[in-house]
């Protein structure tokens, strides 16, 4: 009979999570576009690590109908990114993947930034220049929202 309690009580408990939303699923994704920006600000030769931001993508590109086409190319970028061998194609492969989310990011209070020097882009959070592209000079680029 203590079987039968047991089993009834474990079964009644139910497992309720939230539903992920889109603007959930894009928090996440800009949260590790910042952590990958962190990562190239850390570490000035070396390449980093991108796992996870092609998966991040696929997940918000299901979700979100207004803008498949954009995380479509975005997805294609990250893919790259993560099959990257080289520091120099990393850094090009996240200019164009920051590029091409730029105009989301300040729905989710990130900013995206311009190097006028390399013509590259990239997403982080705060309003601080911190060029992950340019060694000597990380304080150079310009906010673009």
């Amino acid at each position: 009979m203590r079987n039968v309690f047991a089993y009834i009580a474990t079964a009644s408990v139910v497992s309720v999570t939230a539903p992920v939303t889109i603007e959930t699923s894009e928090l996440r994704l800009f949260q590790r576009l910042t952590v990958f920006h962190e990562q190239l600000l850390s570490s000035d030769e070396k390449r980093t690590n991108p796992k996870g931001l092609a998966n991040l993508i696929r997940e918000v590109k299901e979700k979100a109908q207004d803008a498949r086409i954009l995380y479509a190319k975005a997805l294609t970028f990250a893919e790259l990114l993560e099959k990257a061998r080289s520091r120099e194609d990393q850094e090009f492969l996240f200019a164009e993947l920051s590029h091409t989310l730029k105009d989301r990011a300040p729905k989710f209070e990130f900013h995206a930034f311009y190097c006028p020097v390399t013509n590259k882009t990239w997403i982080a959070k705060g309003e601080k220049v911190r060029n992950p592209y340019l060694i000597d000079a990380r304080e150079s680029g310009t906010i673009l929202n």
